[in-house]
């Protein structure tokens, strides 16, 4: 399938997913408890649904992408910027967060890969200005992150009902977390033949899923007086710029100039 075909219905799914998640918020969900009135329990249901279809099938259609990158990007200036500013938000996440109800050891290794992560972005921020490369087997670190943020995050609402920003958040997480192990593959020479298709399946998948959890919570509260604190804003902010790094990443990496001139 074109490139060019994949980003249309991209471009269509995702302010989509942003305008059903606002309404949600605004006409479906009790600010209160994060429940769905129960006399619109119904619409919520299948908006959550119409939201994670529209990943999935973006993240089929760019499964069978022809685009193929010939290396991995430069770090140029949006990725660089994105990359300090996932770093701040991920040092945030260290400094605010606070999982009630997990283990000591799950907290410790949060807080310890945490700020490993924070390091990392910061440093990769600025390879190609310095003239430096990280050691290939460091481009693990995100995903290791991620997977004890999932660890810590599903401990911690386990024992919770169920509501939408817990689904969107696991969601744009585990979608995240498929990312940056393709990320981390690309890097270290794993999987060539397909991994640049699964490399864009997962990150259009989650910039979908990271915006559409992030960009909605935060209008909420930015515009109307009630909060709506079901999420902790931190939280929200982090997976902001996880999908702000993420975008900047895949459009840098699948750019016309960056593609094996067979695969144009």
């Amino acid at each position: 399938m074109k490139y060019n075909k994949i980003l249309i219905f991209f471009a269509f799914a995702l302010p989509v997913s942003i305008g059903l998640r606002l309404m949600q918020l605004f006409f479906i969900i009790e600010p209160e408890t994060g429940f769905y009135k129960p006399e619109y329990s119904a619409y919520g249901i299948a908006i959550l649904i119409i939201i994670f279809s529209f990943a999935a099938v973006t993240a089929i259609f760019a499964l069978f992408s022809h685009r193929s990158p010939e290396h991995p990007p430069k770090v140029n200036l949006p990725l660089g910027l994105a990359s300090i500013v996932i770093a701040l938000s991920v040092a945030a996440e260290l400094y605010f967060t606070d999982f009630t109800g997990v283990l000591a050891w799950q907290s410790a290794l949060f807080k310890f890969f945490a700020a490993v992560a924070a390091l990392w972005f910061a440093a990769y921020s600025i390879t190609d200005y310095l003239g430096f490369k990280l050691p290939a087997l460091t481009f693990a670190i995100p995903a290791i992150y991620l997977i004890i943020k999932i660890i810590c995050s599903y401990t911690a609402i386990s024992s919770l009902a169920l509501i939408s920003d817990n689904a969107l958040l696991l969601g744009a997480n585990c979608a995240s977390l498929l990312f940056f192990l393709s990320f981390g593959k690309l890097y270290n020479n794993i999987d060539t033949e397909l991994g640049f298709r699964r490399l864009l399946a997962t990150g259009l998948a989650s910039i979908i899923l990271c915006f559409t959890q992030s960009v909605p919570n935060i209008l909420f509260n930015l515009i109307t007086k009630v909060k709506y604190y079901h999420t902790a804003p931190v939280t929200s902010v982090g997976v902001f710029f996880t999908g702000v790094f993420i975008c900047a990443f895949v459009f840098s990496h699948f750019k016309y100039s960056n593609a094996c001139s067979s695969n144009k």
